[in-house]
Parts: structure tokens; sequence; C-alpha cells
């Protein structure tokens, strides 16, 4: 009587760890679940998307510039950090156009790494981005995050907030391995992690049915160490006009 009970709680148990186990998500079943979370098919459906708000900018001193983000479906962007907006001397853009990147500093020309920038257009998607065909994902253990992050800057917290339960998931772009963490309670993404750079997001808040970051913290490596770039998004808006010109302006012929 006793081994046939003790055989009952064996089957019990096993049938219990086997049912917990395939109630786990999957790493592309995590990523749908986070689509569906910031917005869904609005994260994907523009055309054209014009991001305004602020940067905090390095130049001797850190100055609050004036940040603008167009974009162009599928592969034309502008980036433009603004520090003259607060006492600065210095006027940055950023391009993409196709395969071609280029940059400028108060209007003079300049060269910028093709794979920086796409990263930005890709981000542009957010997580819808991860669902897209083409990119591999890999459902890695579950950690925990400590969010929001610490950061210098009115646009981020004095100090880093408490540990969230997230999932992890990794995500291979071309030749490029990125890490995502998306938060088990609500489903959102709050960071992504990549061999040269960590963004991390924060106050969410719906914007023409996308729901998305208006606090997001950059941090590069660098030579020198590592810098930390600060950005707050005020304004958020899909399928607005704009004109051909503003990714076309000083391009490097081919």
């Amino acid at each position: 009587m006793a081994r046939r009970r003790l055989m009952c709680v064996a089957i019990a148990v096993s049938a219990g760890l086997s049912g917990s186990a395939a109630a786990q998500p999957t790493a592309a079943g995590i990523v749908a679940r986070s689509v569906q979370a910031h917005g869904g098919n609005a994260l994907t459906s523009w055309q054209t998307l014009k991001i305004t708000g602020t940067v905090v900018m390095q130049d001797g001193i850190a100055y609050t510039g004036a940040y603008t983000l167009l974009a162009k479906a599928p592969d034309r962007l502008r980036v433009e950090h603004d520090a003259t907006a607060d006492r600065g001397r210095a006027f940055y853009d950023y391009f993409l156009n196709g395969g071609v990147a280029w940059s400028r500093r108060n209007l003079i020309p300049g060269a910028l790494e093709v794979d920086r920038i796409r990263r930005w257009m890709d981000q542009c998607y957010g997580i819808a981005f991860y669902a897209m065909p083409g990119v591999v994902l890999e459902r890695l253990p579950d950690a925990e995050l400590a969010w929001p992050p610490q950061a210098a800057g009115k646009a981020a917290p004095p100090a880093a907030g408490a540990a969230r339960k997230v999932w992890v998931v990794a995500a291979t772009v071309g030749g490029e391995r990125r890490e995502l963490f998306i938060d088990q309670e609500t489903e959102r993404f709050l960071q992504e992690s990549t061999p040269q750079s960590t963004r991390s997001y924060w106050d969410f808040k719906t914007f023409d049915g996308m729901v998305t970051p208006t606090r997001i913290l950059e941090i590069t490596k660098t030579r020198q160490g590592e810098s930390r770039t600060p950005f707050t998004w005020t304004e958020v808006r899909r399928n607005v006009p704009i004109e051909d010109w503003r990714f076309t302006e000083d391009m490097p012929k081919k």
C-alpha cells in the first residue's frame, strides 16, 4: 500500500514537472507576446516615423540638446542631435540611405559606421523587429534586471531601480548576437544589448497605438571606457509627411 502511494506521488510530481516544462514559452513566443504588449501591428505598419525629444550631449560640459529622428521604411533614417538648443555649439546629423551611411558635424560631412545606424533603424520597430523573418531567436536562462538603470542627467533616475524578473532571448541579426530582456509581468521590452552597446527603456507611453519608452539610456563602449547617453522622447508620430531630400543631404557618391 505504501509502495503504491509513493508510486502515485512520483507519477503526479513527474506529470506536474512535465506540464510545467511544457508551459514554458519559447523564445519566439516571448517575443510575440511582447509585440502585442507594445501595440502589435502598429509597430511595423508605418511608412514614415518621426520622433522628437531631447538628448544629453557632452561637449566639454553636458548640454540638453534637441533630438529628432526621421525614418522612412524600409531603409532610410536621419537622426539629429542639436546642442545649440542649450547653449552648445555642435549640431550633429546621422544618415542612412539604403546601404550608405554618413554623418555631419555643423554641416561638415564625415564618416559613420553603417552597422551603428542600422541598429538605430532596427530600433524604430521596437521589439517587433525581432519578430521579423531572418532573425534567429534562442531562449536563454531567466534573469533579474535592475530597472530602470542608474544614469546621470535629468532623463534618468539617480539610482538603479528594483530587480525585475525577465525573460532573456538571444537574437542573431546577420552576424551579430543581441540579448533581449523582457519583463515577465508586463511583457514589456526593457533592455537590449550588443557587444558594443546597451540600450535600456522605461517610462512607457502610448503614441498612436504604439507603446514606446519615453526614457532611454544608451551605453556605448569606447576606447576611453564607455559613454552614457540619456534620451527623452516627447512625441512619436506615424505616417507623417517627410520629404525625400532629408535623407540625401551631402550623401556620399558610391
